[in-house]
């Protein structure tokens, strides 16, 4: 059974490997995300966008161009053209031949290994119709388990639930706002993501008492070493929310480094 979305009331943290372990690997395919569990995430973000004949597809864009050898947009596309990309050479020519994955087929990966899917809706232009064959789809895969549902329009969480109240939801939040716990109560969502730099100590206490799950959205390594190697290292402060169950998960595109930053967490003494 996948950790739940509110892992910490557990003493457990979700991993969770951001587009699968995009790092080494070519984001949003199904070898993205077996290397991501293969490393020890647990978890796998994922993007779901609508096709013409109205098939969802799990990438990032809503154009072809950046991931594939395709060009325009997926929505100008029916799925049997889209199988029929190339999502990996792009990224490196060790991967060609790796293709888009339906979300029909994620899904069925997901229940097979046991991972967690954090699901992200894309799709702008038609994302009411998107949401209603999303549900269907998992409705048929009795996967409420496996996936929890994850969006910037906090409109489209909260039509979820209205229509699958079984269905879990995180929103992603890229500010600090002002009234965070009750602005998620109001959509009726499970959980927030936060980035780093906008992430405080006082928030997630807040939000954990208010029943909220916390996912902590991290940056390469390399990026934060700027911070070590100035003295304002930032690593402790999470380490220290971690151990104390304020974090429910972790996310980003190096699964090592989550996977890193998990364990000497679990080693701080009291």
């Amino acid at each position: 059974m996948p950790l739940p979305l509110h892992a910490a009331r557990q003493g457990s943290l979700r991993i969770a490997a951001h587009r699968g372990f995009s790092r080494h690997f070519p984001e949003n395919t199904i070898l993205a995300y077996q290397k991501g569990v293969d490393a020890g995430a647990n978890e796998c973000e994922i993007d779901l966008v609508l096709t013409r004949d109205d098939q969802i597809v799990v990438i990032h864009d809503l154009t072809l161009a950046r991931t594939t050898n395709g060009w325009g947009l997926v929505a100008d596309h029916d799925l049997d053209n889209i199988l029929t990309l190339d999502a990996g050479a792009k990224f490196d020519p060790r991967f060609a031949g790796t293709r888009v994955p339906t979300f029909a087929e994620v899904v069925a990966w997901a229940k097979q290994t046991d991972t967690r899917l954090a699901v992200e809706m894309k799709e702008r232009e038609r994302a009411n119709r998107m949401t209603d064959v999303m549900v269907d789809l998992i409705r048929e895969a009795n996967a409420f388990d496996h996936v929890a549902i994850s969006s910037f329009d906090h409109h489209d969480l909260q039509r979820v639930k209205q229509i699958e109240p079984r269905l879990q939801t995180e929103a992603i939040v890229y500010h600090r706002p002002l009234g965070l716990i009750e602005t998620m109560r109001s959509g009726n969502i499970d959980g927030v993501s936060l980035e780093l730099n906008h992430f405080h100590r006082a928030d997630a206490e807040a939000l954990r008492e208010g029943g909220i799950a916390v996912r902590l959205s991290l940056p390469l390594p390399e990026k934060l070493a700027v911070f070590w190697q100035s003295g304002r290292d930032k690593l402790p402060m999470i380490r220290r929310c971690i151990q104390d169950g304020l974090i429910d998960a972790l996310i980003g595109d190096d699964v090592d480094f989550l996977c890193m930053l998990a364990k000497t967490a679990a080693e701080i003494e009291d």
